[in-house]
């Protein structure tokens, strides 16, 4: 069921982002809020940590996102994304 939900989300994803890219924000915000649904399925599954803390970034949601990212840390210490995102939000910048 994972990998069905992974494609899933990526495919989504695709699709947010060409809503994103033609100015259709809220179409785009629909579907990262899909994904984060899809991916709370699997609260200690690396992967889908990750695609959660990317749609959370697409949300603007960066204090959830860095909370994520620290449920992240606490499988894998070493997830360079997790790493990412957090260096990514102390420089001010969104990790995608």
């Amino acid at each position: 069921m994972e990998n069905n939900d992974i494609k899933n989300i990526m495919r989504m994803k695709e699709i947010a982002n060409i809503y994103s890219m033609t100015n259709q924000k809220e179409k785009s915000a629909r579907y990262h809020k899909s994904i984060i649904e899809i991916c709370d399925k699997y609260p200690k599954n690396e992967r889908m940590l990750m695609l959660k803390i990317q749609s959370l970034n697409q949300l603007n949601k960066s204090y959830k996102s860095l909370e994520t990212t620290n449920e992240l840390l606490s499988i894998n210490p070493y997830n360079i994304n997790a790493l990412i995102n957090i260096a990514s939000h102390i420089m001010g910048e969104e990790y995608v």
